[in-house]
């Protein structure tokens, strides 16, 4: 366990320690939070939609305890989650229907641009601002009072839907494009680099480097898509993507690291900056580094991170100080009284920082391969992990807090738990950290290949403990040669054995067979109409299973031999087969397909290679499963088979 880190979740201890976490590790980890739906977000998704609240429903709370409002900012860092941690297609799918819904407000509500560029309407008004939080339902303002003066949250939009189109993952539209120009005119009229906002804590209005960061990695996000998509024009005055550039970089040169530098307004180190780091990728490495350190040295604490010193948003007692109404938009006078409430060290400690932190240190590391950026990376990861709730918890286990603030004598999760900006982030530093894992095995394996001058893919134990002495010099040798030793043969290691041994464990893999039927030819001496029998017999069988194998079968585009499906999967059909490794192409279509159960975690391709091909994906951390599955899979089939006189050959 790592030094001075409480684990809240007993069952997420043996992953929060100092030694270097294995690949094997991390996703034995990663299944234990999805089993027990810790990165469970469908709770927060407002009900018809694609977005999400900005907390999460736990099981068995009833539906008229959650918000339909929506944060911009807070659902931009859950596409943009989705959409980095996808592995199946289906996390990018989300993503772009996230981005897809918010264009759609916006572009309902895209007279408050025009309003306020046209001058009828006063910027200085939070109301009359562009909302950033609005029913996500209904995709309406809401009447009640709110701070919309939040500069970042429009800034987070045009960057990801940038990144989005340069990534190829969303096509830029029309009214799109358009929307994105109007929304460039706006920030430039408001003078967003001198504009007071109420910021990412949408509180005390003031010039702050952490919105003026986000609306210039906005602009140079555009101008990085403009040059991929040379005939790309976007619809606003010439020189406006030019100026936000060049006026933001001028504002952020004066400020950073600070968050403030307004007299009588000064914020030395706000937690907020780090998102300059990531997602935003704006600063420098030198920079980053000294925000970073900035954090540890002043705001991160034992259960979280601070926000500001001095925050009084869920410090000591609040509840009972404030009587309720935690969800509220505060007036300026009200947050300088709740402001006289705090006192030094009773600060929220917050839970969205930490993997944040992790991701950037995980930035760091890919560009630097220092392995101090690595341990800093897995220890923020597993302070991140720590903050999980253990069973003692009165809203429940498993959930990823808001924050912990200071009830009495007792640091408590808050009530807006389980909060779902937390398991963005969390999402992301599980990601980053599976990357750098890989890292760190080639880094070891490069270094021991320079001692292979023979090119044998082998290295002497003398040798070896050479390089490892030299990747760490503290490593205790002498304890470590029992276990060289048992990857050794005749005195030699193989470097690819040791290094996927330590550094990835045993992976799971996918559990493939194929098979022929009986008393049918081989595929590739098959005439079209054997080969369509083929799929009659495999697919009367598949469609006659039950439970966890129960699917349906998607012939390939064109095919006209299954009557069920004539013309066969549609086009965004076959892509998400694609994406999860589940489909193949073939010259000609008829007579094959794709068999997939429910829970699209096993399929059986038909006449692909040979007439039945099954595959079983492996359930995380867990590589028995997915063989016991396929041998499960092959006897109920069997039995299907046998019913219409056909049997595996």
């Amino acid at each position: 366990m790592v030094s001075g880190t409480r684990v809240q979740q007993p069952a997420l201890a043996p992953f929060v320690k100092e030694e270097l976490l294995t690949r094997e590790e991390l996703e034995k980890c990663i299944a234990v939070l999805t089993k027990n739906k810790a990165l469970n977000l469908k709770g927060a998704q407002v009900s018809g939609t694609n977005l999400y609240t900005d907390v999460s429903s736990r099981a068995g709370q009833p539906a008229s305890k959650v918000s339909n409002n929506v944060w911009v900012r807070d659902n931009m860092f859950l596409a943009l989650a989705l959409y980095v941690s996808d592995t199946t297609g289906e996390g990018m799918q989300s993503a772009v229907a996230i981005v897809n819904d918010v264009a759609a407000f916006f572009l309902k509500t895209a007279a408050r641009f025009d309003d306020v560029i046209g001058g009828s309407a006063d910027p200085n008004d939070p109301m009359s601002r562009p909302h950033v939080r609005f029913n996500g339902a209904a995709l309406e303002e809401n009447e009640e009072f709110w701070n919309h003066k939040q500069n970042d949250a429009l800034g987070y939009f045009i960057w990801l839907r940038c990144r989005l189109c340069a990534q190829n993952k969303m096509r830029m539209t029309g009214d799109h494009l358009r929307l994105l120009g109007l929304m460039l005119e706006y920030l430039l009229k408001i003078e967003f680099w001198q504009d007071e906002d109420a910021g990412h804590w949408e509180e005390a209005q003031k010039i702050e480097a952490s919105s003026v960061g986000a609306v210039t990695a906005a602009a140079k996000e555009f101008k990085r898509l403009l040059d991929q998509y040379p005939g790309m024009i976007v619809p606003c005055c010439d020189g406006t993507l030019d100026e936000i550039e060049e006026r933001g970089d001028e504002a952020l040169e004066a400020m950073l690291p600070r968050e403030c530098a307004q007299p009588g307004k000064e914020r030395v180190v706000d937690s907020a900056l780090l998102f300059l780091i990531y997602p935003l990728n704006l600063v420098k490495a030198d920079m980053a580094r000294t925000i970073l350190k900035n954090v540890e040295d002043q705001l991160v604490a034992k259960f979280g991170v601070r926000r500001y010193n001095g925050d009084s948003f869920w410090c000591k007692d609040y509840k009972d100080k404030m009587g309720g109404g935690t969800r509220r938009a505060f007036t300026a006078e009200e947050i300088r009284q709740r402001d006289k409430m705090v006192m030094p060290g009773q600060e929220a400690q917050w839970c969205i920082f930490d993997p944040i932190i992790s991701a950037s240190y995980g930035n760091l590391y890919r560009e630097t391969r220092d392995w101090e950026d690595l341990n800093k990376q897995q220890y923020y990861l597993g302070r991140a992990l720590a903050q999980i709730t253990g069973p003692d918890c009165p809203q429940g286990a498993w959930i990823c807090p808001e924050c912990y603030y200071l009830c009495k004598s007792s640091w408590v999760p808050n009530d807006s738990s389980p909060r779902l900006w937390t398991q963005a982030n969390l999402l992301l530093a599980l990601h980053f950290m599976d990357e750098s894992l890989v890292i760190s095995g080639d880094e070891v394996k490069n270094e021991f290949k320079r001692y292979d001058i023979a090119g044998m893919g082998s290295i002497t134990l003398d040798d070896l403990c050479v390089v490892l002495q030299k990747l760490n010099a503290d490593l205790p040798m002498e304890d470590l040669q029992p276990l060289l030793k048992s990857f050794a043969t005749d005195g030699k290691v193989n470097f690819e054995s040791l290094i996927d041994g330590l550094f990835s464990g045993t992976k799971a893999s996918p559990a493939k067979a194929s098979y022929n039927l009986r008393g049918l030819r081989p595929l590739q001496a098959m005439s079209l109409d054997e080969v369509c029998e083929a799929e009659r017999v495999a697919t009367d069988a598949l469609l006659e299973m039950h439970g966890e194998f129960e699917g349906e079968y998607y012939p390939l585009p064109r095919s006209q031999s299954f009557p069920a499906r004539l013309g066969g999967m549609t086009k965004k059909e076959e892509q998400a087969l694609q994406t999860s490794g589940m489909c193949f192409k073939s010259k000609e279509a008829s007579g094959r397909g794709v068999f997939i159960n429910a829970e699209k975690d096993m399929a059986v391709l038909i006449n692909s290679e040979s007439h039945l091909e099954i595959i079983i994906k492996p359930d995380l951390g867990d590589a028995s499963a997915a063989p016991k599955r396929l041998r499960m899979l092959e006897n109920v089939l069997r039995d299907q088979l046998k019913l219409s006189g056909y049997d595996f050959a």
